[in-house]
């Protein structure tokens, strides 16, 4: 099961906001701010998810290299925020699977929101090197490299070299835009590509 998600900011925000990046000292600027919910709201939690850990524990009990149970409990701590159990989970699945960069790539993530960017572009860089056509791992290398590291060209480059390796990208016309608004931006070179 193809589980890679996108970055939590969609396209648009995130690119919104590196652009702002660059008019500010500091990179860190850049993320977003989180805001209180509305009195009475809160963000959904999967209710049922406790009790899948729990089952997929018992199932871990019993055969701790079931790779797919590991896939599984790892991707329920991942969508309940536990990066460390989620990361844990993972290392655990690739020790069985090092090519999955499905798993590699939600690992990456897990390191980026545990505070550890520099583990995330490692694992991203690995899983690329696996998977030259995987958009998931290039497309969060360039906003890893832009909202974490501060690296705006190295984020433009990562997501042009999406652009080179994935001809098809079903987002191409709106990262294509955004990465012309960020050269235009920062005065870099023109974009290479069409």
């Amino acid at each position: 099961m193809k589980r890679c998600r996108m970055h939590p900011y969609p396209l648009r925000k995130a690119v919104a906001l590196c652009v702002l990046a660059l008019f500010l000292v500091s990179p860190a600027a850049c993320r977003r701010k989180q805001e209180s919910p509305p009195q009475g709201e809160a963000e959904t939690i999967n209710l049922n998810a406790i009790s899948q850990i729990e089952n997929y524990k018992e199932i871990l009990r019993k055969d701790p290299n079931n790779l797919q149970a590991l896939i599984n409990i790892a991707n329920l701590y991942f969508d309940t925020r536990q990066d460390l159990p989620a990361i844990e989970n993972y290392q655990k699945a690739l020790a069985l699977d090092p090519r999955n960069v499905n798993v590699r790539t939600d690992m990456a993530v897990c390191f980026r929101r545990s505070g550890n960017p520099d583990r995330a572009v490692e694992e991203l860089k690995k899983a690329i090197s696996i998977d030259q056509r995987h958009a998931q791992s290039r497309y969060n290398l360039g906003i890893i490299l832009i909202h974490d590291k501060g690296d705006i060209e190295g984020g433009i480059r990562a997501w042009e070299a999406l652009l080179e390796n994935v001809p098809n990208y079903q987002y191409r016309d709106s990262l294509k835009g955004e990465i012309e608004r960020m050269r235009g931006m920062s005065g870099s070179v023109k974009p290479k590509y069409k």
